[in-house]
């Protein structure tokens, strides 16, 4: 799977789209195991980040998959 990356300095809606999408890839590849996978969502992940440093980070939410949430 390849991800298209969108370069923009501020969240646009593709932007948007883009990290949710990503986000889904990277709950299935924990879920899965698929190491392969993660590593290109990673990469996807810190392109999507350095190509929109205003907008929240999405590595941040990836690396919180492995924690469970707080009550």
């Amino acid at each position: 799977m390849s991800f298209r990356l969108i370069t923009s300095q501020k969240s646009t809606p593709d932007a948007d789209r883009l990290a949710v999408s990503l986000l889904a890839e990277a709950r299935a590849a924990q879920s899965a195991g698929d190491h392969a996978q993660m590593t290109e969502v990673i990469l996807a992940a810190i392109d999507l980040d350095q190509a929109s440093p205003g907008s929240p980070r999405l590595m941040d939410e990836i690396r919180g998959l492995r924690y469970p949430a707080a009550a």
